[in-house]
């Protein structure tokens, strides 16, 4: 019952989610002479609105599942082995996180890169914009652990394995990037992989520190991206 509850959760947040770009992009509210700051700007008030009605779903499933999850948690709890990843068994999420930060955030600078390259965006460009990126970067994260992370993690802790958890936040996360950035077959997977990491470390830190910091660190390269190519045409 908690699987079939997460997964309706999720899925009718995804499909809500999926459709927020064409009704920022009708609305008439401008913020800036950019037109992507201003249709960004919009969708990032709709999805934090979807974050905010996920909460509110899972507050009253299981309220002490989120009073646990919903804060930073032990940033320095030990790590549970996964010896594909050269995780040691009892590694601090401390060294682990800031390593794994630095190490997604360089395999997503290069897909990124790889993506942008031919846009002709210089940084010059973008810093006139770097407040947006970076509020775009806190909400957008902040939104998407909600709903990808504490939508599947608060209702199925203590009910279901941990694997299947982590798996299931795993394609949550990673099916929509299909059209999202990172995007295509590889992006799903980077995703789904990244939406793997993140679950974990929520659970088995009891806490979204290292989930949102390393997931704000990827939307900044893909804001930054995104910006730099908008400003240049």
């Amino acid at each position: 019952m908690e699987i079939m509850i997460a997964l309706v959760i999720v899925i009718g947040a995804t499909a809500v989610i999926l459709n927020l770009s064409r009704f920022a992009e009708r609305s008439p509210f401008s913020v800036s002479e950019l037109k992507y700051i201003n249709t960004q700007s919009k969708y990032q008030a709709l999805l934090f609105g979807v974050a905010m009605l996920v909460l509110l779903a899972i507050y009253f499933m299981k309220g002490a599942n989120l009073s646990v999850f919903l804060t930073p948690g032990n940033i320095a709890a030990p790590a549970k082995e996964v010896s594909w990843l050269g995780i040691s068994e009892g590694e601090s999420w401390r060294s682990l996180g800031a390593s794994l930060s630095i190490f997604i955030t360089l395999a997503t600078s290069t897909f990124v890169y790889l993506q942008f390259r031919k846009s002709g965006g210089i940084f010059k460009q973008l810093v006139p914009y770097l407040p947006w990126v970076l509020l775009f970067s806190l909400t957008n994260s902040f939104s998407e652990e909600v709903v990808y992370r504490l939508g599947v993690i608060v209702p199925l802790v203590g009910a279901v394995d941990t694997d299947y958890i982590f798996l299931i936040s795993a394609v949550a996360f990673g099916a929509p990037h299909l059209r999202g950035m990172p995007n295509g077959i590889v992006g799903a997977l980077m995703a789904g992989l990244l939406g793997w990491l993140l679950a974990k470390s929520v659970i088995e830190t009891s806490g979204m520190f290292w989930a949102w910091t390393i997931h704000f660190l990827q939307d900044i390269v893909i804001f930054s991206a995104f910006v730099m190519a908008a400003a240049n045409e």
